[in-house]
């Protein structure tokens, strides 16, 4: 088809050139010239007229234009006009000054990059997720959930803007894929398959967790620059069916192990183990961005595409200004191109330095520099092993504050967003923070603390009137040593992960494969302070979709390496108080095979024990259950609900730990039973303490960790007949 005449009247509008033709509409660039001769650049985007006649399909389009129309939100193209012009249908969109991802990936190829700077690709996701959330979560005018699916998350479908914007499109026509032409369906799917969902691959109905999918597989192609599903199409969607995709760590082992659990939640095979919505998603890229880059924004997209697209933007007339700090960025960015993947290079750790003390001065604090361009920080040994620094400076300021014998200090860190604690006060602030009027006759403790980072404290004393700028660069924790991979390969392979109850068995239990990962579940969570002491009870009741409600949840905490296994979950209920410390973040979540029969909510209290300090979490009976799959647990079946077992838990030949090699034995694990499909009971099995369990057909037990790689040895399950059903005869201990 020949592409209109240049500057073709249509409507109000005037079209410029075509863009692209889709499998069903044709998009161009066009003008909007409004009253005073005011114009505006729009996208026009119109049905092709092989499928102008078809009443289904153009149906379809009227109703998903009327949604669409109503999408308004800062990761979303706007679409603000829709009609017809001469019998064609057309939707009218925001232009945005940018590529599609798929061009800004072949773009980085050709500069040398094999995939986008890990902290840029995550940032993209993150603004992408955050635009998808919106959509899934619109309510139409009476309050209902409209239910918004866009089903055709890709890279052609994210627009990167040369000002760093990252905005999606096509959620006019998601829905209308599904109108009754089976040649447009067809269409419409070509080269777009690599991205389905396991359930959108089978032909099933999709929910927003296809989108979690989706996008999921699109930040794999930006980290590893290769898709983790390629292939003729039928064997590419059999392997998206089957899960099987190499890890983002084995094609590139430069990507941070808490980044490739994420990814990995993302594109679970099953849809009840991914994230369960798109923001939960942004949320954990959020947290793991905060940690990772914390100096990385838009702008740095900005410099991004002003590097790769130079040359066309400076054929437009548009001269493109890099910061330095940026251009010296691009040498560290830039790997061989080709397919192969560069082999890992071990990273020397770096020696711990001593305490620091820092350094006081009475000059003058400069005025402040001009506003430098964002730098950000992109190399491992420069961001999850940064050393801890601290520069401290003081100025007179001729003044007393207040008249008072009092200085101040200004509080900053890297990664900022760090708690505080001054003389063990906790400040309600986080870095950035001014903290003033300590009294200048003492010297005071001041305390930074991240999750996942070393705690960092420095003594301060200074004369009266002077503000002490200090700076705390906090470095990550050393993480406990992993097991060589071949010893976890061969716990996995060894394993088993379902028994029928005999009286002689004596199953084991491995560390290192029935492990059930609390941090990318759909958990609820709460930071907390790691030198403070909390007690935890909940109240209210859930139904699980058993005969009796439970007011009983199950809790996980993260903190040092220091913090025992055996003080790192639990369970809690009304009655009374669980006492939980060493932790920076509390998760709490409900244990159940199924969510669908699922009603009501929790309200667990988090109690600062010092102060009183009252924090309530809701826990959801759906959004907060976590369901473990069979490999993350084990079953033993064949139980009679009418007998009395005693459950015995003994250390195996080689002890279970779950917190690296020589930590500490482990001293329990998290146990669920129940007479039908849905948990009765949930609790905490001692090691060496007898438990009785009755009207069970079935007993669960698994150990709940933040990771698998650093877990070795088992323990031994002994279940034996205790009280046997009146007229039978006790079983062979």
């Amino acid at each position: 088809m020949p592409p209109p005449p240049a500057g073709q009247p249509f409507g109000k509008y005037t079209l410029l050139d075509r863009i692209a033709t889709g499998g069903m509409a044709e998009i161009f660039r066009a003008r909007m010239t409004a009253a005073a001769g005011v114009t505006k650049p729009v996208v026009i985007k119109k049905i092709l007229p092989d499928y102008a006649g078809n009443t289904a399909f153009v149906s379809m389009f009227i109703n998903e234009a009327h949604i669409a129309v109503g999408l308004s939100h800062g990761n979303i193209a706007q679409v603000f006009d829709f009609g017809e012009v001469g019998g064609e249908y057309f939707l009218a969109m925001e232009w945005v000054d940018g590529h599609p991802l798929s061009r800004v990936l072949r773009r980085a190829r050709d500069k040398g990059l094999r995939a986008l700077p890990q902290p840029l690709a995550v940032l993209v996701g993150i603004e992408m997720l955050r635009g998808l959330s919106y959509a899934h979560t619109r309510l139409d005018e009476g309050g209902r959930p409209l239910h918004i699916i866009h089903r055709d998350v890709s890279p052609q479908n994210v627009l990167l803007s040369y000002e760093g914007q990252v905005k999606l499109v096509d959620f006019g026509i998601a829905r209308a894929r599904l109108a009754g032409h089976h040649e447009a369906e067809a269409r419409a799917a070509q080269g777009k398959y690599f991205y389905f969902s396991p359930e959108q691959a089978r032909g099933e109905a999709l929910d927003a967790r296809s989108d979690v999918f989706a996008a999921g597989t699109v930040l794999y192609e930006l980290l590893c620059g290769r898709l983790p599903f390629e292939g003729p199409r039928d064997r590419v969607l059999q392997r998206i069916i089957d899960g099987d995709f190499a890890p983002p760590r084995a094609l590139d082992p430069t990507i941070p192990a808490a980044l490739e659990r994420i990814l990995l939640t993302a594109m679970a095979t099953e849809r009840s183990r991914r994230f369960p919505t798109a923001q939960a998603f942004a949320e954990s890229l959020a947290r793991f961005l905060h940690l990772a880059a914390p100096d990385v924004s838009s702008s740095a997209l900005a410099h991004l595409m002003g590097y790769l697209f130079e040359p066309d933007l400076v054929t437009e007339g548009r001269p493109v200004q890099l910061p330095r700090e940026f251009l010296a960025e691009v040498s560290r960015w830039s790997r061989p191109s080709d397919s192969t993947p560069e082999p890992a290079r071990p990273v020397p750790a770096e020696p711990l330095p001593p305490e620091p003390r820092g350094e006081r001065t009475t000059q003058p604090i400069p005025e402040p520099p001009a506003p430098a361009p964002q730098r950000f920080r992109l190399r491992r040994s420069a961001v999850w092993l940064a050393p801890v620094g601290v520069a401290l400076m003081a100025t007179s300021l001729g003044l007393f504050l207040g008249g008072t014998n009092s200085f101040s200090v200004e509080l900053s860190s890297s990664p900022p967003g760090a708690m505080l604690r001054v003389d063990g006060r906790p400040i309600s602030d986080t870095t950035p923070a001014l903290v003033t009027h300590l009294d200048s006759d003492t010297e005071h403790l001041v305390e930074v603390t991240l999750p996942g980072m070393v705690p960092w404290s420095q003594r301060l004393h200074a004369e009266r009137g002077t503000t002490l700028a200090v700076h705390a660069r906090l470095r990550r924790r050393t993480p406990p040593a992993a097991l060589p991979a071949a010893s976890r390969a061969q716990a996995l392979e060894a394993a088993s992960h379902e028994a029928t109850f005999t009286p002689s068995a004596s199953p084991s239990l491995s560390a290192a494969a029935q492990v059930l990962l609390i941090p990318p579940s759909a958990a609820a969570r709460v930071r907390l302070d790691p030198s403070r002491t909390y007690g935890l009870r909940t109240e209210g009741r859930v139904s699980l979709g058993g005969p009796v409600p439970t007011a009983q949840a199950a809790w996980f905490v993260e903190g040092s390496t220091a913090l025992p296994a055996r003080r790192t979950f639990g369970v809690v209920g009304p009655d009374e108080e669980v006492e939980v410390s060493q932790a920076a973040v509390l998760y709490v979540f409900l244990l159940d095979g199924r969510v669908d029969d699922n009603r009501g909510a929790l309200q667990v209290h988090v109690r600062e024990q010092a102060t009183g300090a009252l924090t309530t979490l809701l826990l959801d009976s759906r959004r907060n259950t976590v369901t473990p799959l069979p490999s993350e647990r084990f079953t033993l079946r064949a139980l009679d609900p009418n007998t009395t077992y005693e459950v015995f838990v003994r250390q195996g030949a080689e002890p279970a730990r779950t917190r690296g090699p020589g930590s500490e034995p482990v001293s329990q694990v998290l146990a669920l039973h129940g007479n039908g499909e849905d948990p009765d009971s949930l609790e905490v099995l001692e090691v060496n303490h007898p438990t009785l369990v009755h009207g069970a057909r079935w007993l669960e037990l698994l150990y709940p960790d933040d990771a698998a790689d650093d877990n070795s040895g088992s323990l031994t399950l002994h279940v034996s007949v205790l009280m046997p059903l009146a007229g039978k005869p006790p079983a062979s201990p």
